[in-house]
């Protein structure tokens, strides 16, 4: 997860960041790239809460350890709107921002789903390596997926980024995990601006831009769990949701991410995801779909059993297969995702 307070700072001061921008070229020890992945400046040498935090992300989801969560739907609002977006190569990967210039009532947020209020979207981006084995940062069971996308929101009253991180609940951060298939949609209009964005501090601008074809068309599942960004300085200040349903990407739309050139000019970024993190106790929920099925409070409360006369054995029944089921999907999807290669 990029922490990508530059990018957003800038659209306040524009005339700031023009000067910032001369003087990028000219001055190599710019903070934001003090930090990368390579062995000089990799996740081990991360200070500040990177080192010393006990909410840290990414993980591993273990399914066979996971907490039912009888929580209401997720609900993504204005996801459908399209609008002027800036992709940037910003040296740690490739950032899509400038969601704050949107008109206020077409701007993309998300709310529900056990989050208390509103959050905005800021950006979003994505993390892979060179490696079909490797790529996303969270796992589930220890397999990785080939790129994880991360949809960044903001809290509404919060009024900066820097006072965001420095809330518990500052970011809602939604991952979504992507895997070798025969269709790519979500990624298509991106293919061009990536092909721009090569070297470091390049960046396009995208018209008509629509964040919702990266959502997948089942919301209702999802993994909960309070984490940090997985960027310094990885600030505890991050509700991490995670969909269970990856969405696809196409080999060749993968290879454009790949050709993607970090800090070094004509080096490939080969890795830009952090190793897990120890869980130190927290608790991964899990909430599923049979949950719509009943009543659940219609505020963002949590209901300690379901609803209905009767029908608790049932619906953990429901939420049992519907996991199982869930489970076997994804079983399906890696075993597609190999055979791909």
């Amino acid at each position: 997860m990029e922490n990508h307070q530059k990018t957003t700072s800038h659209h306040h001061h524009n005339h700031h960041h023009n000067s910032q921008k001369t003087a990028h070229h000219h001055s190599s020890s710019d903070t934001s790239h003090s930090w990368g992945y390579e062995d000089h400046n990799g996740p081990h040498t991360w200070g500040k809460h990177c080192r010393h935090g006990t909410r840290q992300s990414p993980i591993d989801i273990r399914t066979s350890n996971l907490e039912f969560a009888y929580i209401n739907q997720l609900h993504f609002v204005n996801y459908d709107q399209s609008g002027a977006v800036e992709l940037k190569n910003n040296g740690h990967g490739v950032a899509i921002s400038g969601f704050e210039k949107w008109e206020p009532r077409q701007r993309p947020y998300i709310y529900g789903g056990g989050l208390t209020g509103k959050y905005l979207l800021l950006q979003f981006h994505f993390h892979w390596t060179s490696d079909h084995l490797y790529g996303s940062e969270h796992t589930i069971n220890n397999l990785h997926y080939p790129v994880e996308v991360h949809l960044v929101h903001v809290k509404e009253e919060y009024n900066t980024l820097t006072e965001a991180l420095e809330q518990p609940d500052g970011l809602a951060v939604v991952g979504i995990f992507m895997y070798i298939g025969n269709e790519g949609s979500s990624m298509a209009n991106l293919e061009t601006g990536l092909k721009r964005v090569v070297e470091q501090d390049s960046a396009t601008l995208i018209f008509n831009y629509t964040v919702g074809v990266h959502l997948p068309p089942v919301l209702e599942n999802f993994y909960r769990y309070q984490g940090s960004l997985t960027t310094p300085g990885c600030d505890e200040s991050v509700i991490w949701t995670l969909m269970a349903e990856p969405i696809p990407i196409l080999v060749q739309q993968l290879e454009t991410l790949r050709a993607i050139h970090g800090p070094i000019f004509g080096k490939r970024l080969s890795v830009n995801n952090r190793p897990l993190q120890p869980l130190n106790g927290r608790r991964i929920q899990f909430r599923s779909s049979s949950l719509n099925r009943q009543k659940i409070c219609s505020n963002d409360t949590f209901v300690t059993k379901p609803s209905g006369n009767g029908s608790g054995f049932v619906s953990v029944l429901n939420g049992l297969l519907t996991f199982i089921f869930a489970f076997f999907i994804f079983l399906a999807f890696s075993n597609n995702y190999y055979t791909v290669i």
